[in-house]
């Protein structure tokens, strides 16, 4: 795990190594409660595992391990409770708030330890398995990193609403004039694992998850892949991006009753002079800006041979996706970005990205944007300007290249990274 320090006022702007701390395993995912003094962590090591760390100082004095808990297969995505839903369901100091984790074929709530911050009890799991516990333990239930391509993938929560969002991926992957009916495709996905639809949640007053709805992706039933999703800042629209369907935003209009969740709109991440290479590219990960006028969304290449893409959406007031006018899309319904920004590698499994500032921003439309990259080990620095209405690196550093690397760090990846402060 590696702590960088970025310096936006140098000229040029700089990224730097500045520590590193020996970690639980490969391709971490990373997520930070509210006032970010701790980090929680996923990883692909065996047997699975999460881990969490105390940042000291806003990590200008570093981060110590607090400690690791096991869990019944690899985790993906996770999520923090925010303290503003913690106080609406009554959670108290010494119970709250809670840690959501989703991979494969679960999804867990555990609580934080309220003398360390860290891990505390497992408070539930949700299995995604027709035959429950006993097929999650059954030798031939896949419980690896394998098992994300078609399971569980994230837990978002939406502090407005109350709701929590697992999109559940599934991994029949053909070109669309190959689709089976829908009928064949939906036993095809079950046997796999992979549900292909979006779980919808509430919570219950001790903050674990409420079942409300299993809601189809939109599209080839069987084939989107909804891989990651991120709520509007008022809980009214529901961001989307898919995976096997090569990198569409979808956006859902969220109810508070059944049917909960009704597609609206389908947007593409890639430009429109790529479409009949769609299948190429695979959707990854989306983050609204700290004002939510904007919506930044990534996907990844195939091979090497593909570069990754991200994109930058207007938000409207409605939650809804605003496109620009069609000459600039030439006169393609889906294809309106704001500006998209091609990533210098295909991303790997990465291109992963967190926006900057995290709470309130200012008014001048300015975001500092960072992407990893897992097929070069690159950490880069995007920024954001309205006046200049398209992304711009300005600044990147390679892990497992410095002076010093130890060799198990040599042609490592760069999976996910946080702003500490």
């Amino acid at each position: 795990m590696y702590l960088l320090a970025f310096s936006p006022y140098s000229s040029p702007p700089s990224l730097s190594i500045s520590k590193k701390y020996r970690a639980e395993g490969p391709h971490q995912y990373l997520a930070l409660n509210d006032d970010r003094s701790r980090v929680y962590a996923t990883t692909w090591a065996q047997p699975p595992s999460l881990s969490s760390w105390e940042v000291l100082e806003g990590g200008r004095a570093g981060i110590k391990k607090v400690n690791t808990v096991p869990i019944s297969a690899t985790g993906s995505y996770l999520s923090v409770l925010p303290s503003s839903l913690s106080f609406s369901l009554s959670l108290s100091p010494s119970s709250g708030p809670r840690v959501y984790q989703a991979g494969g074929p679960v999804a867990q709530t555990f609580a934080i330890d309220a003398a360390t911050g860290g891990f505390g009890e497992q408070l539930q799991e949700i299995i995604y398995l027709d035959g429950g516990e006993q097929e999650l333990w059954d030798d031939k239930t896949d419980r690896t990193r394998v098992a994300l391509r078609y399971g569980s993938h994230a837990v978002d929560v939406d502090p407005a609403l109350g709701r929590a969002y697992v999109p559940h991926v599934c991994a029949f992957d053909v070109p669309p004039s190959l689709f089976p009916e829908p009928a064949e495709t939906d036993q095809h996905c079950r046997r796999l694992s992979g549900r292909d639809s979006i779980y919808v949640y509430s919570f219950n007053p001790d903050g674990t998850l409420h079942h409300l709805a299993e809601v189809p992706s939109h599209g080839h039933p069987g084939h989107e892949g909804v891989r990651h999703n991120v709520p509007s800042r008022d809980g009214s629209k529901l961001y989307v991006v898919t995976e096997h369907t090569a990198s569409y935003l979808d956006v859902y209009t969220v109810h508070r009753d059944s049917p909960y969740l009704t597609h609206s709109q389908r947007l593409s991440v890639i430009p429109s002079s790529l479409a009949p290479t769609r299948l190429q590219y695979r959707g990854d990960t989306l983050r609204l800006s700290s004002d939510g006028r904007r919506l930044y969304v990534t996907t990844r290449g195939k091979t090497a041979r593909e570069r990754g893409w991200v994109s930058v959406w207007k938000v409207a007031e409605d939650g809804s996706i605003d496109e620009r006018d069609s000459s600039a899309s030439q006169g393609e319904r889906g294809y309106g970005a704001l500006s998209r920004f091609e990533t210098p590698t295909s991303g790997g499994k990465a291109n992963a990205i967190e926006v900057f500032p995290f709470q309130e921003a200012a008014a001048d439309g300015h975001d500092y944007i960072i992407l990893t990259d897992d097929e070069q080990g690159w950490v880069w620095v995007l920024e954001w300007r309205d006046e200049w209405s398209e992304l711009r690196e300005v600044a990147g550093v390679q892990l497992g290249r410095q002076d010093g690397a130890e060799e198990d760090e040599r042609e490592t990846g760069a999976s996910h990274a946080v702003w500490l402060s």
